[in-house]
Parts: C-alpha cells; sequence; structure tokens
C-alpha cells in the first residue's frame, strides 16, 4: 500500500520530529531528584559494603534495606518525571535511574569495588567516601545525560533491551545471593 500524498506525509514526519525535539528541550529533572538518587545510591553502595563485609545478621538486614530504599526512590523518581514532564522516556528510566549510562556503571562498580574492600579491612572512612563518590558519579552521570538529550532526542532517548536489563539484574542478584551465602 503506497501512499499517494508523499509531500503531505513528509511534512507530518516533520512536524513529528520538531514535536519531539521541541519536547526534549524542555524536559527537567524533578526538583530534588539529584539529592534523592544521589544519596539513595550513596546508601546502598555503603550499606552493600556494610552487608558484605560484616557477618551479622543486622548487616545482613541492613544491605537489603539500602536495596530496598533505591528502589523505592527510584520508583518515586519515575513517577516524578512523567508526572512532571508529561511523558515516559525510556533513556532516563535505564541510563539516568537505574544507571545503564556508561558513566554511571563505571563509577557505581568502581565505588561498590572501593567501598567493600575498604569495609573488609574496616576503613570505615574510604567505604563512606567510596559511597559518596558512587553516587556523585551517578548524578553527574544523569545530568550528562540530559545534556545530550535535549540536543539528541532520538539516539539518548531510547531505553537498554528489556532483555539485557533482566539479565544483568539476574546476575547481580544471583551474585549477591551467592556473596551473602558464603558468609
Amino acid at each position: 500500500m503506497e501512499s499517494n500524498d508523499l509531500p503531505a506525509d513528509l511534512a507530518s514526519l516533520r512536524d513529528a520530529e520538531l514535536a519531539r525535539d521541541e519536547l526534549a528541550g524542555s524536559v527537567v529533572f524533578p526538583r530534588g531528584h539529584d539529592l534523592a538518587i544521589g544519596a539513595a545510591v550513596t546508601v546502598q553502595v555503603a550499606t552493600t559494603a556494610l552487608g558484605l563485609a560484616v557477618d551479622q545478621a543486622w548487616a545482613r538486614w541492613a544491605l537489603a534495606g539500602g536495596v530496598v530504599l533505591f528502589g523505592v526512590v527510584a520508583a518515586a523518581q519515575l513517577w516524578r518525571f512523567a508526572r512532571l514532564n508529561g511523558v515516559r522516556i525510556g533513556g532516563f528510566a535505564s541510563k539516568v535511574v537505574f544507571g545503564s549510562a556508561a558513566t554511571a556503571s563505571f563509577g557505581y562498580a568502581i565505588a561498590m569495588v572501593v567501598a567493600y574492600a575498604a569495609a573488609a579491612r574496616d576503613v570505615w572512612w574510604l567505604t563512606g567516601l567510596a559511597a559518596v563518590g558512587g553516587g556523585l558519579v551517578y548524578v553527574l552521570s544523569g545530568r550528562r545525560w540530559l545534556q545530550g538529550y535535549r540536543h539528541e532526542p532520538a539516539r539518548l532517548g531510547a531505553a537498554e533491551s528489556t532483555l539485557w536489563v533482566a539479565l544483568v539484574v539476574a546476575l547481580a542478584v544471583a551474585g549477591l545471593v551467592l556473596l551473602v551465602l558464603e558468609r
């Protein structure tokens, strides 16, 4: 089935692209987003290091609490973003909130390794510093995504593959369970 009205189709496509670009230029983070997501990541990194380094039930509960806190903050940020901007953007959810952007992932991984190594050696000030650093890198990565999205919404608006995200989460949870069970 071919269209006999090609110039009208092209005009409609151009109008849709202009509307997308206009929307992208007006997208903002909810007030307090940086503080909320940065603090949640900081707490989650610190409690995970604590839960893995300290062989006591309360420490494992702290680890679980950090994961739950991050989940609650993430859900709240997704809801607030959609309500404020009137749209859901997959790239915001995957790259900003869940940290699949390269900078956020790399910063988070380094923070987690340093925090755990420090906690395992009872260097708690370094555990805290690494956790704060991980939260800060996460926030800066989100800010970088927002600036890029405003200029290239077609490229940065897409989310990661659901299958890929599910696989990574499953592997992370399995690894965490094995680490806790080894203790």
